[in-house]
């Protein structure tokens, strides 16, 4: 028996949640989940984050992150939420913009991050200080429209050499240790 096959994270006949309608989380998460246990039913639901539109910490982020979590299980009835909330964090006086997720099976609540990437200047104080969504912001600035459901702020800055998407599946699979190896957190 492989370590996949003897944690306790969910295989065939059981689902997960996704805290969204985002189909690019969707997505990532189904062919995350299904890399590791083939056979897991994913969908999404829509489900507030409980936090700003666009949170300006990582702290917040996570919090988002775990709200939607929770409440996409809930609502769902499935075995397993997860939630993925994009979020900005200031270090060294710039501001840097990040992907955190969060997973439950309704006792674990286990949290893992994507990378960050700096957002420029004008473009954070738009949102910090304007008040302005993210996503929308960089519509105007690229002239893309829904690109926080296509390829996202770090395709945008990086000229498609990353996508969104690719965040997303590296937060869930950050997020995924817990429950690969729960004998090493303490959850067996």
């Amino acid at each position: 028996m492989t370590a996949r096959e003897k944690n306790a994270f969910p295989g065939r006949n059981q689902a997960a949640a996704v805290g969204s309608g985002n189909p690019l989380k969707i997505s990532a998460a189904r062919e995350i989940l299904g890399e590791a246990w083939p056979g897991i039913r994913v969908s999404g639901i829509e489900v507030p984050s409980g936090v700003s539109h666009t949170p300006l910490s990582n702290e917040e982020t996570i919090v988002g992150a775990r709200k939607r979590a929770r409440a996409a299980r809930e609502l769902s009835g499935s075995d397993w939420g997860i939630g993925l909330e994009g979020g900005m964090a200031r270090y060294a006086g710039r501001w840097f913009s990040g992907v955190w997720c969060a997973i439950t099976d309704g006792t674990v609540c286990s949290v893992g991050g994507g990378v960050h990437f700096e957002i420029p200047p004008a473009i954070a104080r738009r949102i910090v200080e304007g008040g302005e969504e993210m996503g929308p912001c960089l519509d105007s600035v690229s002239g893309i429209e829904s690109s926080k459901r296509k390829l996202g702020a770090e395709g945008i800055l990086t000229r498609g050499l990353i996508d969104r998407a690719a965040t997303f599946r590296t937060a869930i699979r950050y997020a995924l240790p817990p429950f690969l190896h729960p004998e090493w957190y303490g959850r067996r």
